[in-house]
């Protein structure tokens, strides 16, 4: 396996994407977007926000070229308005989106958020970004909406014994051992922003004690929660690794009940895992498998877990490589330099010179690339914690083994759009 990611022009395939800005912002309650940007720009987000039932809540500015010379800070306030007017009941948030022109121009932000919340106090605006051009920055777009989304929380002079989940975009799947753990301890709710329909309701997670941060773009509102709010957050990304998933539990523990005896037996956890495994491996092991960065966090991580299972891993599809992630794509050079990297969204990948019909992939963009005929249909590891990840994703396996998957059913489902 080599490791040399190569930065060139990009590829967007229709299997790129589900949880864009747009979807993300959404998870706020009581909350509408308003996109200030050139009609192409915004094109993409709209159809998507049609296709996945989001359309009430989105709004757009289209500025021309005249108005990109001119300045467009004056046409913003009146395209509130106009939302405002429309809307009932009225939202308690209200999200401003610019795009990467924006920029460039230098749309004095601070100004229009002092304006527009002196004029409605009810309502909490927030400026946000949709420019792919900070992707390589420290805050790119899926990090500065989860901020976003958390700075909408105020202190709170309570504090619970609840836990929140940070960065991961669905809360996890209630079958996982994770509540058993927390409830171990005393713990009643693993809180996720998903859970609250009102703006009012969704300030309980500023109360918790702890923030659980499963996916990595939520690291950074996790240091903005600790200072403003004062909890404290441990990362945790999903793992399919066994040892791995035990050593995360200890890590837990250590960070939450230092003070306690130890209070959860991972036993029949584990061993339901273990069973999983070789059901999977008995009905998928012929299959070559290509593992998809849309569908885990941590692909090269997947990866070492698969292989050391049983499966044939013959390729892993990556733009980059998250600094969690290295240690495992190291371990796959070194142990399984046979295994191929690929970029989905380098310019040679519109080609299709990869094709892999008879391939099992783990998520869509790997799927549609490779023309695989089987795919386990998994987004940004989707529910999934600990050892029943582990079942859900051996199950996910069995069944794209059982049979073979419309891609473009699949993809259109999802709503997803070039």
């Amino acid at each position: 396996m080599s490791c040399c990611f190569e930065n060139t022009l990009h590829y967007s395939s229709p299997g790129h994407g589900d949880w864009g800005v747009v979807r993300i912002g959404m998870l706020a309650p009581e909350s509408v977007q308003l996109f200030i940007c050139p009609s192409a720009c915004g094109r993409h987000g709209a159809i998507g926000a049609m296709k996945q039932g989001l359309k009430d809540r989105l709004f757009y500015l289209y500025v021309s070229q005249s108005d990109i010379i001119d300045g467009y800070d004056d046409l913003i306030p009146e395209a509130v308005e106009e939302v405002l007017e429309v809307l009932e009941p009225r939202p308690r948030v209200f999200f401003l989106f610019v795009s990467c022109l924006d920029d460039l121009i230098g749309t004095d932000h601070e100004a229009l958020l002092s304006a527009l919340g002196a004029r409605h106090p009810e309502i909490a605006f927030r400026m946000c970004h949709m420019n792919p051009i900070s992707l390589g920055s420290r805050t790119p777009p899926p990090v500065s909406i989860q901020n976003n989304l958390y700075s909408l929380l105020v202190p709170s002079e309570k504090r619970d014994e609840g836990i929140n989940a940070i960065g991961n975009l669905e809360p996890t799947a209630v079958t996982s051992e994770l509540y058993h753990f927390l409830s171990a301890y005393g713990v009643s709710r693993l809180r996720h922003i998903s859970q609250y329909e009102t703006l009012n309701a969704y300030q309980e997670m500023a109360g918790s004690r702890a923030n659980l941060v499963i996916g990595a773009p939520g690291r950074q509102a996790a240091g903005q929660m600790e200072e403003r709010l004062g909890i404290p957050w441990i990362f945790m990304p999903v793992t399919y690794d066994m040892e791995e998933i035990e050593d995360n539990y200890r890590r837990l523990k250590a960070f939450l009940f230092p003070d306690r005896e130890e209070a959860c037996d991972w036993g029949p956890a584990r061993e339901r895992a273990l069973q999983a495994i070789r059901r999977a491996v008995k009905k998928a092991g012929r299959f070559p498998i290509i593992i998809d960065a849309s569908a885990a966090s941590q692909p090269f991580g997947m990866a070492k877990a698969l292989l050391t299972y049983g499966f044939s891993v013959v390729r892993v599809e990556a733009q980059d490589c998250m600094a969690f992630d290295k240690p495992h794509m190291e371990w796959l050079r070194e142990h399984h330099p046979e295994v191929e990297l690929h970029q989905p969204e380098h310019h040679r990948a519109v080609l299709f010179d990869r094709r892999m019909e008879n391939s099992l992939a783990i998520g869509v963009e790997g799927a549609y690339l490779a023309g695989s005929r089987h795919v386990a249909d998994l987004f940004n590891d989707s529910g999934m914690f600990g050892f029943d990840g582990v079942c859900r994703l051996m199950r996910l396996i069995e069944e794209a083994a059982e049979q073979e998957t419309d891609l473009e059913q699949l993809i259109n489902g999802y709503g997803l759009v070039v």
